[in-house]
């Protein structure tokens, strides 16, 4: 059975502008994403979740990106500013955070662009082979992320520390789900990472998606910086000119983000610039509209 194709027929119903655009990106899947995808599917309509329910979450997503970027092209700014503003909101409103996160994921397989960070971060997994050691993960969120490093079975230990309980569960969920584990030796704890004590060093460091969603980005580099082994390195994403529900900190170029990660005292090894959507990076840059990076970094 193909979930993934009924499902684009539901979000279609709800939101027949989607239709080309999703089923364009479903089709640049290859087999192995297409199979991941319809298992992630089949794992939520076993926890209580229809296709109708998906579709709704994915259509929450596509609404309230819309809404907040016509308020960034109005205003040059990002709605929110500071973690209060959007905390009640979204992270610590469970509902809400849930629906959120389901949309997310599917955002995984449906844009492109975010397809694209995700098969970076597996070639990055993938030259990480040799290290071994510590995994540290940011804010895993979802989950699809610590699922696939588990998977790859690279490292000898695993935590992920966010700060929703929503999403803590939501991983939990999903690494001891029988499509996908259940695996063994990982930890998901839910805590305050810049109020996070630990002497604790990693050999590997992943804070997917955050940096938008702090006020004090800088700080956050920083401590991964703090945590890391000699040896070794970091995988981050983030995004420019992306206005989101939930994000807080504007990045208006490269090179301001550059500049933050050269000064918490890393080398950029190897980075990846996505453009939007059928636009070109110069294009992109030039219009404001947003753009998805993600960075392997060493220390200096």
């Amino acid at each position: 059975m193909s979930y993934s194709n009924d499902l684009c027929t539901e979000i279609s119903k709800l939101n027949p502008m989607q239709e080309d655009f999703i089923l364009r990106n479903l089709s640049k899947l290859n087999s192995s994403e297409i199979k991941e995808f319809n298992l992630y599917i089949k794992f939520c309509l076993e926890h209580d979740l229809t296709l109708n329910d998906l579709a709704q979450s994915y259509n929450l997503i596509i609404k309230d990106t819309l809404k907040e970027q016509v308020y960034f092209m109005r205003h040059g700014s990002y709605r929110h500013s500071t973690y209060a503003d959007v905390s009640k909101h979204v992270y610590l409103n469970s509902e809400y955070m849930s629906n959120y996160m389901h949309g997310l994921a599917l955002t995984a397989y449906l844009w492109d662009i975010h397809m694209q960070i995700h098969r970076f971060f597996v070639k990055f997994l993938n030259s990480r082979k040799t290290s071994g050691g510590k995994y540290l993960e940011i804010g895993p969120g979802h989950g699809f992320y610590f699922m696939k490093a588990l998977q790859l079975n690279v490292f000898d230990e695993h935590l992920g520390v966010d700060i929703s309980p929503t999403s803590v569960e939501l991983t939990r969920r999903i690494l001891n789900s029988k499509h996908f584990g259940p695996f063994s030796n990982y930890k998901i704890e839910q805590l305050d990472f810049l109020k996070w004590n630990s002497l604790t060093h990693f050999e590997t460091i992943v804070m997917a998606e955050v940096l938008e969603h702090v006020e004090r980005p800088q700080e956050f580099l920083n401590r991964i910086y703090s945590f890391m082994s000699e040896n070794a390195q970091a995988f981050i994403t983030t995004c420019i000119n992306a206005p989101a529900v939930d994000h807080i900190y504007l990045y208006s170029n490269l090179e301001s983000l550059e500049n933050q990660i050269n000064e918490s005292g890393f080398i950029i090894l190897k980075k990846e610039v996505i453009p939007y959507s059928d636009k070109t990076i110069e294009e992109s840059f030039s219009q404001n509209l947003p753009v998805n990076v993600a960075f392997v970094l060493e220390k200096k």
